[in-house]
């Protein structure tokens, strides 16, 4: 059996009506279904099986200013990806909790485990990773004091780096899964980014 790995990404905003995002992201896709289905192609040549992803936020797409709320085809792409896959909820889920599951986050994780074989459902959660602990968080700003934070939800344009920890979403990294080795080199790049006041990727 293999052993274990994870992965780590956030904002893929998956929905069958998730247009806006490829124009608001520049992402080099003609439809929503054609995103979904590269992005799902690219993980599943990075995963085994037996491997962990952690999607931190935003996982589908819920948009109230474009009517954008085919959250169902959003979650379906879980039936896709050949690996594991742990949901941090972000502002879009939360979304979807109220309209559809009564403001029930134990509601949303029984109905995505037991209709999309997601494995967790989880507000936040921690991690080992190159000898540390890790905080996993949507929004940057929740980010734990104590601890490096691998957070979403800023995008692109809110830069890689933080002091306290690093945006893994989806539009950084080239549509690829962010792992330890990943992690391992941000933060050797971080001992100079934390003394460097003009960083360029963080704002």
């Amino acid at each position: 059996m293999s052993q274990r790995h994870l992965w780590f990404t956030a904002d893929t905003h998956f929905g069958a009506d998730s247009v806006d995002i490829l124009t608001r992201e520049m992402r080099p896709f003609n439809t929503a279904d054609e995103y979904m289905h590269q992005q799902i192609k690219i993980w599943n040549s990075q995963v085994q099986k037996d491997d962990v992803i952690y999607a931190i936020g935003d996982f589908i797409n819920y948009n109230y200013s474009s009517n954008e709320n085919d959250f169902d085809s959003g979650l379906s792409v879980s039936r896709m990806v050949n690996a594991h896959i742990v949901l941090i909820i972000g502002n879009s889920e939360e979304r979807v909790i109220d309209d559809h599951f009564d403001g029930s986050l134990e509601k949303f994780k029984e109905y995505c485990i037991n209709e999309y074989n997601f494995d967790d459902v989880k507000l936040n959660d921690y991690v080992e990773l190159c000898g540390q602990k890790f905080f996993l968080t949507h929004r940057p700003k929740d980010h734990d004091k104590y601890y490096q934070t691998l957070f979403g939800h800023i995008h692109r344009g809110g830069g890689l780096y933080r002091p306290y920890g690093f945006n893994v979403g989806t539009d950084l990294y080239n549509y690829r899964l962010v792992d330890e080795n990943v992690i391992k080199d941000l933060l050797e790049r971080k001992l100079w980014w934390d003394n460097d006041i003009d960083i360029n990727c963080y704002k």
